[in-house]
């Protein structure tokens, strides 16, 4: 039984908080001690390394922070010695600009990952500049500057990696109480969608769209990966019976759940509507709901440190056995159920076993080095991160010259940051940022002045700051909108304490609010500089979804293999779930696109609901080889296996015109074979046939999606 004691407040938090809460209490201590040391310009040196260092301190493990602050602050040094050598020269300075922002965009090749560490230079760049305008130096001086700037940035990676250390617990939990709760949501999802094919439903409004819960499956896969790399690469060396174990054996469950949930969407469509099919659609709902609210009660459990609650039983229902479709669906809601109990079970058993060997496990963790192969892939001109760096570039260039000639001057290096800041690599992401960093700025800057107004002591300014660096860490990406306004509270605290004006501060921070309107316009309008729309980047990634779909189904119809293939079967669903949820940001993201680059959205959208279509057939199929291996007869389900996997490699893989005409796997999988099942107790064969031939039709359908997406006219 996993132990209880009372939660602090602090730790009850989302694992982005808690980061950002400690990377706030770690500068405000560096600082401190800096202070203590080298006096108070020591101090804002140090903290200037610090801050710009800690962006790549994200929720990870120990063993994976290294990865994360070495380039952090190996960037930040660099840039602040860069800084240091060119700014007694405009020009040389300007050309400082242009190569760090050059340098820092094309960190993206690296994805996800590549983020943080472009804004580690960004950083570092805005807060040397603004060191040096504010305290001219000489050479000494430099150099004295620069060493307390590493010791920042150094100082704060140590710290990163010791709160990790301390957190990494904690972390663990919260992986498993977020992937509770979006796989609860989309329970939910399923049921809502369920429920308005009944005719009731259907009679009010027509039957919703696929395409919503097709967002919420991409967007689980991340979810799901982040507490993978938390809890699986720490199960080869976790102790037996220990909390980890358990944490990561709830996983493996919880991955395998979301698999069966998937597949009770099969057959809904085609259920008759008699009174019969009704009471299916209507328990298979319940069931859902009732599922979602266990693993709610069982996440609050978590994620306060009580007694998990014990599990309620649901009433007993009897399914429907006149109808084959209603007696498989019975099957996948009582398979959904069992591995509910499984999950529960894995929190409160300490004997019980990892499903998987944690040598397999780890293989299915991110990966933590840099390697150049994706920046290697990304130097092409239709590179979409090249041409982000390339109009990156020259949106802080000309921010950079305007800086000089505004009536203000004093903190010009504001203006860079807004471009920085708000300038993504798309349209849709843009405008976003636009709108909540002048929101954000506009509510900091109130609050500033107010602040301010009140003339509080030093103590209690450095406390604010440390709050705001931690407010604007923790919910950089979960509502911008409070990191902007504490980034804006944060600068004119800092502009107060570390560069005094004789301006009011009420003048100050209308400083800041035009800069941000002028940058956030300038990022907005160098928007439209070497577009790369959506669109010209459908036809790659619409390939590589049904190579990905292709190689899952290979894996999936493998079902005689051992077991050791199952890691291959994961990397593939995932790299389907990986391409899945970036053509359904592409989506989203054309929608704010101009008029004429949105051509495909329609033919977009048909891909997706076909591949997750797909995805739920295989789904099926790994259900019923993994359940009922023992009672198919391998003479009768072998030959039809290669020849499914034939004939999707063959859709999917190649033009569509060259397979148009695709057979089905065996003449014996007609549709009407589902007719003739038994009522109860039905061998799976027969059934089995037959879903293998909707796979086959499913990815035909995909393959006529796809190649419509391709034939689009490009802009």
């Amino acid at each position: 039984m996993i132990p209880t004691r009372a939660m602090p407040f602090p730790w009850r938090l989302p694992a982005p908080l808690l980061n950002g809460a400690s990377v706030g209490v770690g500068l405000a201590v560096i600082t401190a001690v800096v202070a203590s040391i080298g006096g108070m310009p020591a101090a804002v040196a140090a903290s200037s390394g610090a801050a710009a260092a800690s962006v790549a301190d994200t929720v990870s493990t120990p063993r994976a922070k290294t990865s994360q602050m070495v380039p952090a602050v190996m960037g930040s040094v660099l840039v602040a010695a860069l800084v240091a050598l060119t700014h007694a020269n405009l020009l040389a300075l300007t050309l400082c600009v242009l190569a760090v922002s050059f340098t820092s965009v094309m960190w993206n090749a690296w994805g996800k990952r590549g983020g943080p560490q472009t804004f580690a230079m960004v950083l570092s760049l805005i807060f040397q500049m603004a060191a040096y305008t504010s305290h001219p130096m000489d050479a000494g001086a430099t150099w004295q500057h620069l060493g307390w700037v590493t010791t920042g940035a150094l100082s704060l990676a140590v710290w990163s990696h010791l709160s990790a250390m301390m957190l990494a617990g904690r972390y663990r939990t919260l992986a498993l109480v977020d992937s509770l709760r979006a796989l609860s949501q989309l329970m939910r999802t399923q049921a809502a969608w369920t429920t308005s094919l009944l005719p009731e439903a259907q009679a009010a409004q027509p039957a919703p769209s696929l395409l919503p819960m097709v967002r919420q499956q991409a967007a689980i896969a991340d979810v799901f990966q982040s507490a993978r790399d938390l809890l699986y690469s720490q199960a080869a060396k976790a102790p037996k019976g220990s909390r980890t174990l358990r944490l990561t054996s709830a996983l493996f469950h919880i991955v395998n759940l979301r698999d069966v949930v998937l597949a009770c969407q099969l057959d809904l469509d085609s259920l008759p509507l008699d009174a019969h099919a009704q009471r299916g659609l209507q328990t298979l709902a319940q069931t859902l709901v009732h599922q979602a609210d266990q693993l709610d009660a069982i996440a609050l459990a978590l994620r306060n440190n009580t007694r998990l609650p014990e599990p309620v039983p649901l009433p007993a229902r009897p399914w429907p056995e006149h109808d084959a479709r209603l007696i498989s669906l019975g099957r996948r809601t009582r398979h959904m159920v069992q591995i509910g109990e499984d999950i529960a079970n894995s929190l409160v058993k300490t004997s019980q076993p990892l499903p998987m060997n944690p040598a397999v496990l780890l293989t299915l963790v991110s990966p933590n080095d840099w390697t150049l192969a994706p920046l290697r892939d990304q130097l092409n001109w239709q590179s979409p991160v090249l041409r982000h760096a390339l109009r990156a570039t020259l949106a802080m260039g000309c921010a950079d010259a305007l800086a000089h000639w505004l009536p203000w001057t004093s903190h010009s290096h504001w203006l860079l940051m807004t471009v920085a800041v708000v300038m993504r690599g798309n349209l849709e992401q843009t405008l976003a940022r636009r709108d909540a960093r002048i929101l954000g700025t506009l509510v900091g800057c109130v609050l500033a002045s107010a602040l301010l107004w009140l003339n509080p002591g030093a103590a209690w300014l450095f406390a604010v700051l440390a709050l705001s660096l931690s407010l604007a860490h923790g919910y950089v990406q979960r509502d911008y909108r409070i990191t902007a306004a504490s980034g804006a509270l944060l600068a004119l605290l800092q502009a107060h304490l570390f560069t005094p004006s004789h301006h009011p501060a009420l003048f100050v921070a209308g400083e800041r609010l035009a800069d941000t309107l002028i940058g956030a316009g300038l990022a907005w309008a160098f928007s439209y500089v070497l577009p790369s729309w959506e669109q010209g980047r459908l036809p790659a990634l619409v390939r590589r979804l049904l190579t990905a779909q292709a190689r899952y189904a290979h894996h999936v119809l493998r079902w005689h293999q051992t077991h050791a293939q199952s890691t291959q079967r994961s990397h593939a669903r995932r790299e389907v779930y990986d391409v899945l949820w970036l053509l359904a940001q592409a989506l989203e993201r054309m929608k704010k696109e101009p008029k004429r680059v949105r051509s495909g959205g329609i033919e977009l959208e048909t891909v997706l609901i076909r591949s997750h279509r797909l995805i739920s057939h295989l789904a099926g199929i790994k259900g019923l080889l993994t359940m009922r291996q023992s009672d198919l007869d391998p003479a009768l389900i072998q030959p039809a296996l290669q020849h499914t996997e034939q004939a999707l490699v063959s859709l999917l893989t190649q033009p569509v015109e060259a397979d148009a005409t695709a057979s089905p796997p065996s003449s014996d999988t007609n549709a009407d074979i589902i007719l003739a099942l038994p009522a109860a107790n039905a061998a799976p064969g027969p059934w089995l046939l037959h879903r293998l031939a909707q796979t086959v039709d499913e990815a035909q359908a995909l393959a006529h999606a796809a190649q419509a997406v391709a034939q689009q006219p490009r802009p």
